[in-house]
């Protein structure tokens, strides 16, 4: 008897740590879900007097676009540090909103690649984010924008200080940033990142992502009715 209760044995451990695998497995999948989740601090767009000076100069019919970019610093020296999760300009108002985020691993690189004794506080503000526009010194001809003297630029800092959010993975900055006109002569529209500890305008950024360039398309965005309701409520004060 004994010989033949160890197979059942056997199978009922087999079978415990199976199940307990796979509630373990799908309890990271669920938790890796949640904290990818865009938190609702962040998520809308944020009204300003710029933007609802415009929505109403604009009868509530406010144009607002984004464009299909890589969202990802995919660089040999900073692959997967940064994001922007989302980007909306609206033309009227010459403002861009934009939703950075980086990953807490990114503060374990920032360490390795600074020399840091240790890693960063998660809760500190350890990098600049400005936007750099780019501007076609001869926009007859295209083909020579690869070359960096046939380029102007002019970088753009935030209007205000940015909407901060953490989950357990990431951290968050809505930026907003006015007075950002695009015009036929505009080539492209960057986002850069640099460490606070060494920042240099005059060197390469630690993390560049394009978030519109002259040859791409510009996809309508549709504000959402919240965000509508924002702007109005905004509107409502102000001055006159």
């Amino acid at each position: 008897m004994a010989r033949a209760r160890a197979p059942r044995v056997v199978r009922r451990i087999f079978r415990v740590l199976l199940f307990a695998l796979i509630l373990g497995v799908n309890g990271i999948i669920f938790w890796r879900f949640c904290s990818a989740g865009i938190p609702k601090k962040v998520k809308s767009i944020e009204p300003n007097y710029v933007l609802a000076n415009a929505y109403a100069a604009a009868d509530g019919n406010l144009t607002a676009f984004r464009q299909e970019q890589a969202s990802i610093t995919r660089g040999a020296k900073n692959s997967g540090y940064f994001s922007v999760v989302s980007c909306t300009f609206f033309p009227q108002a010459g403002q861009v909103q934009i939703l950075f985020r980086y990953n807490k691993s990114t503060l374990k690189h920032l360490a390795e690649d600074k020399g840091l004794d240790a890693v960063p506080e998660k809760t500190g503000t350890h990098f600049d984010v400005t936007l750099l526009q780019t501007t076609d010194r001869t926009p007859a001809d295209k083909t020579d924008n690869l070359n960096p003297e046939t380029l102007s630029s002019n970088r753009y800092f935030a209007s205000s200080e940015p909407i901060r959010e953490e989950t357990a993975l990431y951290t968050y900055f809505r930026y907003t940033f006015d007075g950002v006109w695009i015009e036929d002569d505009t080539d492209g529209i960057f986002v850069d990142v640099y460490w606070l500890g060494d920042k240099d305008y005059s060197a390469p950024a630690y993390g560049t992502l394009c978030i519109w360039d002259s040859e791409s398309e510009n996809i309508p965005v549709k504000l959402s009715a919240s965000e509508r309701r924002a702007l109005e409520a905004f509107e409502m004060i102000l001055p006159d």
